[in-house]
């Protein structure tokens, strides 16, 4: 069976702009992992089959590139796919589409399956032959490595929620981004757009856990770096970097 594409309309609601307008991080994060949920069920390895054979999808890494972020809209469309197997990584694609039918935005992400009765990686393709081997194209985007700084400018502190959980019994991974974003000055966000973020999630983080978030100003660069710590035993959670018009 050929891997199909899935494409879908998002509203966006009055509640999900900030004070710019503009598309609220955290909602276009939940947007994409809507889709991606769609698509890995139409394709046969979503939710039912991964539960059914004690399996979990983990996502490790976005980039994402805008060439205009989603501001001043009142809906977007999102275009996924998943583009086969890189070792042992899962490889999926997003498009981004404005009301104009516009393509303002690509994403690559790279996802691990894991066994979660032996909390070991399985490569999809030896379980589910439907995954190719990952063939990169002309175009794909390429994950980035995210520089630690020497030092951070700010810090705020954040205790996990019951509702940041999901049914896997951690942090859902569309809270990080807001979580990185909150350490920053009001400011500075109302002053700038993000352009391209790249993400890389390294640890879980539960119910009732403290976590603290730092961040990074490169003015001369327009780039900002964060880093997400478990406050009890300072591991590294997430790393974010972005760039800014």
């Amino acid at each position: 069976m050929l891997l199909t594409r899935t494409r879908k309309k998002y509203e966006i609601n009055f509640n999900e702009k900030n004070l710019k307008n503009a598309l609220k991080e955290t909602i276009f994060f939940r947007f994409l992992q809507d889709i991606a949920t769609q698509n890995a069920d139409e394709n046969g390895f979503g939710y039912n089959w991964i539960v059914s054979d004690n399996l979990g999808w983990f996502l490790l890494k976005y980039r994402i590139e805008f060439s205009k972020y989603p501001q001043n809209m009142d809906y977007i469309e999102i275009d996924t796919m998943a583009r086969g197997v890189n070792r042992l990584f899962a490889m999926r694609e997003f498009l981004i589409y404005s009301p104009e039918n516009e393509q303002i935005g690509k994403i690559m992400s790279s996802w691990a399956l894991m066994d979660m009765v032996n909390k070991t990686m399985v490569n999809p393709a030896k379980i589910k032959p439907d995954f190719n081997k990952y063939e990169q194209i002309s175009g794909d985007l390429q994950f980035n490595k995210i520089e630690t700084p020497e030092k951070f400018d700010y810090e705020t502190k954040f205790i996990v929620r019951f509702d940041d959980i999901d049914v896997n019994n951690h942090a859902n991974n569309t809270n990080y981004i807001a979580w990185g974003l909150d350490a920053l000055p009001n400011d500075f966000r109302m002053k700038h757009c993000i352009r391209n973020i790249d993400m890389q999630f390294k640890k879980e983080i539960k119910l009732g856990e403290t976590l603290i978030s730092k961040a990074f100003i490169d003015t001369q660069a327009n780039r900002t770096v964060h880093y997400l710590f478990n406050s009890a035993n300072e591991d590294i959670l997430c790393c974010i970097g972005i760039d800014w018009d």
